[in-house]
């Protein structure tokens, strides 16, 4: 990305590095490293990170704001998914919440690639001590982003 494609937009931190535009890419929590100073993102990557972090939160675990986040983590951290299809069925309930949550905060005038239209479970893999998962993020623009999120689960 260049300058220009900040100007006259709002733009967040980085949070979820490791992010390669040209492929998929495994996520990783960090601000900045011995590399990058910290970095910016907007658009498609901005609401791809927007909407991970709300399906990374759990429910209730932010004081003064309870109703943010999904039950999805809590479930993995009871070790209640142990199926594709526990994992289907909460990845879809985790999806409703954040929708509403995600399109509650949007505004007008907010650029349409920065506006959450869906996110879509394309695979799930159970394996020992992870739960491996591919999700589509798409805009109001159309604009999509695949993310791989591995969860670390109980063995």
């Amino acid at each position: 990305m260049s300058l220009a494609d900040f100007a006259d937009r709002k733009y967040d931190f980085l949070a979820l590095q490791n992010v390669n535009t040209a492929r998929e890419s495994k996520l990783g929590l960090v601000l900045y490293d011995e590399d990058n100073s910290g970095r910016i993102c907007t658009g498609i990557q901005k609401l791809s990170q927007r909407w991970l972090l709300e399906f990374m939160t759990e429910k209730g675990s932010m004081p003064g704001l309870p109703s943010r986040g999904s039950d999805f983590m809590t479930l993995i951290r009871q070790g209640r998914l142990r199926t594709q299809l526990d994992v289907r069925q909460s990845f879809n309930a985790a999806n409703l919440r954040i929708r509403v949550t995600l399109q509650n905060e949007e505004y007008e005038g907010m650029p349409a690639d920065e506006r959450f239209d869906d996110a879509e479970l394309l695979s799930v893999a159970i394996l020992p001590g992870y739960l491996n998962m591919r999700v589509m993020i798409t805009s109001q623009a159309g604009d999509e982003r695949v993310v791989i999120l591995p969860v670390a689960t109980l063995p």
